[in-house]
């Protein structure tokens, strides 16, 4: 008898994955009503992009019958974020996934997460997206953009050719490339540094040309670009937390029906959940992986941190009123303050 029902769980089960499959395959099939063209710098060689647009796309498919079919365009073929941007809000694409200052374009505020020595860890970190969230969607959709997923990029590291960028006198030697927008900017001369603007598409060959020797980088771009063949030194000090959107046009998202927007966000919300430990994960990883090919490590010492904590807090307030408001700075402040209090 109790042979008889495992065979009949077996069966119900292979029913239900054979059942899915079909599912899967039919809808792939389907022509889709409505067709997203999404964009992002990262490339399909770096296991959380590809993870991300995989499971997403199928995600959305399954959500909305095969209606909604999603198309990515990856590695920065469609020119950088602030293009995805700008060809969103003119329907040459859908979405994309974003970080820097195409985040303050579509969500004016969101870069104070990105403020030098604001976290201490990722517990920090997911507190806070969590409270903000509704904050960020709001300010979104105000600029005429829905938010699918939020995802946490990395926190990013300091890696050079040359020096150990451990001192004010590595960074005023430093030939550093921005390509972040403007807080980056000023965080890189409270530091001692200057600067050399860089777009994307610009960042690898100009690293191996020379013309510039630094940057700052999520340790999973830094690998998958094969740049840490040139890196002599990575300072692993967690400068600033990099956050990312996932979004789609207003105006795309208002012309799908309601059952569907409702499926997808929940979907979204789950991913988030999902991907942003396996981010982490994957950034840890790529890190070690640098290490034990030959970069060298730099360690700082508390006194040493100390010094760059000093002078990079005036950033924060700096920066009011020109890529976020004393209202957002003091709410994740609060935040923090909030979260912290329960801990210790």
């Amino acid at each position: 008898m109790r042979s008889r029902r495992r065979y009949l769980a077996a069966f119900v089960l292979l029913v239900f994955i054979f059942t899915g499959i079909c599912l899967s395959n039919l809808l792939a099939g389907k022509k889709p009503k409505h067709i997203w063209k999404f964009a992002t710098l990262g490339q399909d060689s770096i296991k959380m992009v590809s993870t991300l647009t995989v499971d997403l796309t199928q995600d959305i498919l399954n959500t909305t019958n095969g209606d909604v079919k999603c198309v990515w365009y990856l590695g920065g073929v469609m020119g950088d974020e602030e293009d995805y941007v700008t060809k969103m809000r003119i329907d040459q694409l859908q979405g994309a996934m974003i970080t820097g200052t195409a985040n303050a374009m579509v969500c004016p505020g969101i870069s104070v997460l990105e403020l030098p020595f604001l976290f201490n860890n990722w517990d920090e970190v997911h507190y806070v997206r969590k409270k903000l969230r509704p904050t960020v969607d709001k300010l979104a959709e105000k600029n005429g953009f829905k938010v699918l997923t939020m995802v946490d990029v990395d926190f990013e590291h300091f890696y050079s050719s040359k020096y150990p960028m451990k001192t004010i006198e590595d960074f005023k030697k430093s030939k550093v490339l921005t390509w972040h927008g403007p807080l980056e900017v000023e965080v890189l001369k409270a530091l001692g540094a200057s600067p050399i603007p860089v777009n994307v598409p610009e960042v690898v060959p100009s690293m191996r040309s020379g013309v510039v020797d630094g940057a700052i980088s999520p340790a999973v771009w830094w690998l998958a670009a094969q740049l840490y063949t040139i890196t002599l030194y990575i300072n692993p000090i967690p400068i600033r937390m990099d956050p990312g959107l996932v979004i789609v046009s207003m105006k795309s998202w208002n012309k799908i029906p309601p059952n569907y927007q409702k499926g997808i966000m929940k979907l979204g919300k789950k991913l988030e959940d999902f991907i942003n430990p396996e981010i982490r994960k994957i950034n840890r990883d790529s890190l070690n992986g640098m290490l034990k090919y030959g970069c060298k490590e730099v360690k700082m010492t508390p006194q040493e941190i100390e010094v760059f904590k000093k002078r990079t807090r005036p950033v924060w307030d700096k920066m009011v009123g020109k890529v976020y408001s004393r209202e957002m700075l003091d709410k994740v402040l609060g935040l923090l303050k909030k979260f912290r209090s329960t801990k210790s």
